[in-house]
């Protein structure tokens, strides 16, 4: 899969649709969604209020304010989650970022 060139701005704005589509899902089946997230809470309650948290912040790193600096809050949003590849809030920022095709290896590099 080749990997597209998008801003970590890009990918927070990605993550956040991911969010709301799988929490608005979750809501309607009264269920988990189909998503891969392996080691993922089993009750889709508890899958609801992870990516909730996982995304609280995201839209404060994107209020206006320089384009650099919105990048820099995103790309340190982005560090927060990837730091531990067991943990389950990882793995789902690892996976969608995989589907929206961002590299985030340089960001692990530096961790």
């Amino acid at each position: 899969m080749a990997l597209r060139r998008i801003s970590a701005q890009e990918a927070v704005i990605g993550l956040m649709s991911f969010a709301f589509m799988e929490i608005r899902t979750m809501g309607y089946r009264r269920g988990p969604t189909l998503q891969e997230w392996p080691d993922g809470p089993e009750d889709y309650h508890e899958q609801i209020r992870m990516i909730a948290d996982i995304c609280h912040n995201f839209p404060g790193d994107l209020r206006p304010g320089s384009k650099r600096r919105r990048e820099r809050k995103a790309i340190e949003r982005l560090r927060f989650f990837l730091r531990g590849s067991n943990d389950p809030a990882a793995q789902w920022v690892r996976t969608r970022l995989d589907v929206l095709g961002y590299d985030y290896r340089p960001l692990l590099g530096s961790m």
